[in-house]
């Protein structure tokens, strides 16, 4: 295309711009500002694709142009109607971010130069903070001993071992009376 065929199309654009909702105006301004999809949705309190429908309604009246375009197009009207002492005031915050309203970028600078790291900590604390218990319920003395004292002390590897040999033995003798029984018993039916 021609640089001819370039302005009719974005002449066109201008066109459109006074014939649409105020809600598309309203989205197009973010766009103007280079703003994303999310940005504007975050800001008006919508869905993304509630944003995405309203840019693309306009895109399609105007005959699908890039959203670059569309922006600088947008631009363009919002300079033609404004007053010729707003004009500029309005260019700067077309172009420039807004960081106040950006909701990941923080309005106080966490670090100042002025304060220590441990002033930061105590800042950044949460005031309703609970308070948790550093030692475990069972390392307090305030319950009887599970194990007896036989099995503590100087010899306790040996005692353990002795009772554990008692208990697999005890364990051996109730199984062998066990066969027994039921032996004697399937022999009597």
């Amino acid at each position: 295309m021609d640089a001819g065929g370039d302005m009719t199309q974005f002449q066109r654009i201008l066109a459109i711009f006074p014939s649409l909702t105020s809600k598309q105006h309203e989205v197009l301004g973010f766009v103007a500002e280079n703003r994303t999809s999310k940005e504007i949705a975050w800001e008006l309190g919508i869905s993304e694709s509630a944003v995405n429908q309203r840019i693309e309604g306009v895109r399609s009246r105007t005959g699908s142009p890039p959203r670059a375009e569309l922006a600088r197009a947008y631009r363009q009207f919002q300079q033609d109607q404004a007053q010729p002492e707003q004009v500029q005031p309005d260019l700067a915050a077309a172009c420039n971010p807004l960081p106040e309203k950006n909701p990941q970028v923080p309005t106080v600078s966490l670090f100042d130069e002025d304060r220590g790291r441990d002033e930061l900590v105590e800042r950044l604390t949460l005031a309703d903070g609970a308070k948790f218990k550093v030692t475990a319920p069972w390392q307090e003395e305030n319950f009887s001993r599970v194990v007896p004292e036989v099995l503590d002390g100087a010899n306790a590897g040996l005692s353990r071992t002795a009772a554990m040999i008692a208990i697999a033995g005890g364990l051996l003798l109730v199984a062998v009376f066990g066969l027994d029984l039921a032996t004697k018993l399937s022999s009597l039916l």
